[in-house]
């Protein structure tokens, strides 16, 4: 089985408080569907592997924490698992980390949902969710199968959104943002009262080329602020590229609509 991975664009981020240690968020989420892309590859083997070009240890890898924790939900359903140990993966990765566009929650998500197709396991979308929120906060979207969705929550709350396909052109600097950083970030200017959480977003059933053609690049997403505070050359590309390109997720990435498929 081979398929490709997309990346996903924030239309627009909101910071709407905690819950516990986490960041809730109000967000749409839509996926590129252009050239940007990872392809990923299932075979059987003699013994499990993950192949790819990463520059971390394989625990880190969210598609391999995402079959750690499939194994172990199918053994605590008491449903065999002993296939994921045949299970070869091999990734051609192209979309960067550090870059806002959910490259490693899009694999992992996607690979979740295509070894239940590929093993025939018949678990459920809600099993596949409780599954994937366990692994990370953006892992859900990408399992939903969903071109276009609000999420909120965590990212655990998904609300299916229907609007038309669009193009969109994606600068990637050569810059890592770390998410940690950029949330670290935020709370420490949100301690300091220059920034404040927000409320839901007013234009949240808008379709996506409507909100994106009423605001400015930077006033969408609430991460941006923090992000340039952590990595200053952020502000020098965002003056460059002009207001017609937006932040996505907690960056480096900016993109624009070129319009509809």
């Amino acid at each position: 089985m081979i398929f490709d991975v997309f990346p996903k664009l924030n239309i627009f981020l909101k910071i709407l408080g905690f819950r516990s240690s986490y960041h809730l968020i109000d967000s749409r989420f839509v996926l590129a569907k252009g050239k940007l892309k990872d392809i990923i590859e299932f075979k059987i083997s003699d013994r499990f592997s993950l192949k790819g070009d990463f520059d971390f240890p394989i625990e880190e890898n969210l598609i391999y924490r995402c079959v750690k924790a499939l194994k172990k939900y199918l053994d605590n359903v008491n449903k065999n698992s002993s296939m994921l140990e045949f299970l070869s993966i091999e990734v051609e990765k192209t979309i960067p980390k550090g870059a806002g566009l959910g490259g490693g929650s899009a694999n992992a998500g996607v690979c979740l949902s295509k070894i239940n197709e590929f093993f025939n396991l018949g678990l459920s979308q809600e099993e596949l969710y409780s599954i994937a929120i366990g692994v990370g906060a953006d892992v859900s979207f990408f399992v939903s199968g969903y071109a276009s969705a609000n999420v909120g929550g965590i990212g655990e709350i998904l609300e299916k959104f229907d609007e038309s396909e669009y193009n969109f052109d994606i600068f990637i600097p050569d810059l890592f943002c770390d998410t940690k950083i950029v949330y670290a970030k935020y709370d420490e200017l949100l301690a300091k009262n220059i920034i404040s959480f927000n409320p839901v977003f007013e234009k949240r059933k808008n379709h996506s080329d409507e909100i994106l053609s009423s605001y400015k690049g930077r006033a969408l997403n609430d991460l941006f602020i923090p992000a340039i505070q952590a990595y200053p050359i952020l502000m020098n590309i965002s003056d460059e590229l002009g207001d017609e390109w937006f932040f996505s997720g907690s960056g480096s990435s900016f993109f624009r609509l070129k319009g509809c498929v």
